[in-house]
């Protein structure tokens, strides 16, 4: 395929992604496979970005989709550091267009990923991350986050984003003076609607994107989880397998006696007992 051919096809499978592993592993592939052409993937990735008609949890799967593929550019040196720098490059213009001012619905997905990224880069923002979780408004409002041309673009990049949390902290304590609280039931309807709309600057998630973006977290969440519980053990004599492991403390522990047999089956229909009484309905 030529250049306009692979920043097409690309476009296209950038605004179908989904948080699944299936669909983002397809995204990082086709990048991968196409690395000659990264002067045409990287900016089709910020174009796909700025789109104004463009779902904001969409973006948030693109920003997930760049974390892992610089993560896949570090762990495989044969693809010489593809996207990485560029990548980099772009970072704050990917979190403005991935967190605008008038919406903090992907302040934490954007949060995420750069922590991954900064640990990759090996950039110390450990003060940032203590703000972004820690930080008080007054906090925010007091911290100098003027971005500074001379920076690394890792630091730029958070300093954006504090200024989005500070904007929707704001926010948030400019709605809770204006709207007052209500102690009664209210339904669904009218949950949905408590916002204000009349301003046509303002972005917010409606009913539909708000349940599909349940959805897709847990898919997220389920990814992140299984990735955390991956462990990459060196080809090497040191290391012992689970089956070795095993044997050592099943040949290491002598068998019971018949008092601790018996000790042991006595607490266990103890804690069985247990069990059954905490359920409501009577158990078979």
């Amino acid at each position: 395929m030529d250049s306009f051919e692979v920043a097409n096809q690309f476009s296209t499978i950038l605004r179908n992604l989904t948080p699944q592993q299936q669909q983002l592993s397809k995204a990082i592939y086709f990048a991968l496979k196409n690395v000659d052409k990264e002067d045409y993937i990287v900016p089709t990735i910020l174009n796909v970005l700025e789109d104004p008609k463009l779902d904001l949890n969409l973006k948030s799967f693109i920003f997930q989709f760049i974390d892992l593929l610089i993560q896949e550019s570090f762990n495989n040196p044969r693809y010489n550091n593809a996207y990485i720098q560029s990548l980099k490059s772009k970072l704050p213009q990917i979190v403005q267009s991935v967190c605008p001012l008038n919406n903090s619905s992907n302040l934490m997905v954007a949060f995420t990923s750069l922590c991954h990224i900064s640990t990759r880069f090996k950039v110390d923002c450990e003060s940032y991350k203590a703000d972004f979780q820690t930080g008080t408004l007054d906090e925010l409002q007091n911290k100098s986050l003027e971005l500074d041309g001379n920076e690394d673009t890792l630091v730029s990049t958070w300093k954006i984003l504090l200024q989005r949390l500070r904007a929707s902290k704001l926010n948030r304590k400019r709605l809770l003076s204006d709207v007052e609280v209500t102690e009664e039931n209210v339904d669904e309807e009218q949950i949905f609607n408590i916002r204000n709309k009349s301003d046509p600057n303002t972005q917010y998630l409606t009913k539909k994107q708000i349940i599909t973006r349940i959805e897709d977290d847990r898919e997220t969440h389920k990814r992140l989880k299984e990735n955390r519980w991956c462990v990459n053990r060196d080809k090497g004599t040191k290391f012992i397998c689970e089956n070795e492991f095993i044997n050592n403390y099943w040949n290491k522990c002598h068998p019971l006696t018949k008092k601790e047999n018996a000790e042991f089956l006595n607490n266990l229909q103890e804690l069985n007992s247990m069990v059954l009484s905490s359920y409501k309905d009577k158990q078979f």
